[in-house]
């Protein structure tokens, strides 16, 4: 997709906002899912943005579940999705895309923030935001266990899912195009998972 002038509708779900219900010829911010499917199929809109700003994976699993909803209504279906998300989690990028979401892009949830980095939000995404584009820069090798209500931990497949990977080493290794260079992405020791 191309931004373009006719971009120009978009709803925005949004559910730890301080304005929500902000509605203007162009943008409509909603916070709960209701009103995001209720203000989608009553409207028509250019492109509906879903901030998974969640608090569980119980949460997360609901806008997974908002997303699938949308995109096999009649009326929303053809509307393109973007899905903000706090980090590149391929198993969540590989759930959205299953669910029919077009789009991904990222952002830091300590520096980021909607009120004040509105045209951040509302910039038309463009190829370089598209999930497959997004998860071939991504190792699959990389395992997701959840440890908390809120969490999870995240395993290096390819090394039997014996070394933890955190930010830096994922940063680095796990969640860029030449991941294949990786001495465990060569040669790896499996745990019987993928």
């Amino acid at each position: 997709m191309k931004a373009d002038a006719k971009r120009n509708r978009i709803l925005i779900y949004r559910a730890y906002v301080n304005s929500p219900g902000v509605s203007s010829d162009k943008l409509t911010v909603v916070a709960s899912p209701l009103s995001c499917l209720n203000a989608a199929n009553e409207g028509y809109y250019d492109l509906i943005a879903i901030v998974f700003d969640h608090k569980s994976l119980r949460e997360r699993d609901a806008l997974i579940e908002l997303c699938s909803i949308l995109k096999r209504s009649r009326h929303t279906a053809p509307i393109p999705i973007l899905s903000f998300l706090p980090s590149r989690h391929r198993e969540l990028l590989e759930s959205l895309r299953d669910k029919g979401v077009e789009y991904a892009r990222f952002y830091d949830l300590k520096s980021i923030n909607l009120d004040s980095n509105m045209e951040y939000f509302t910039m038309p995404p463009d190829e370089e935001c598209g999930i497959d584009k997004i998860l071939s820069g991504i190792c699959p090798y990389i395992h997701y266990s959840p440890i908390r209500p809120r969490q999870v931990i995240l395993f290096c497949g390819a090394y039997r899912d014996r070394l933890v990977l955190g930010t830096p080493r994922l940063r680095r290794y796990c969640e860029v195009a030449n991941y294949k260079k990786c001495r465990y992405f060569k040669n790896p020791r499996l745990s019987g998972r993928l």
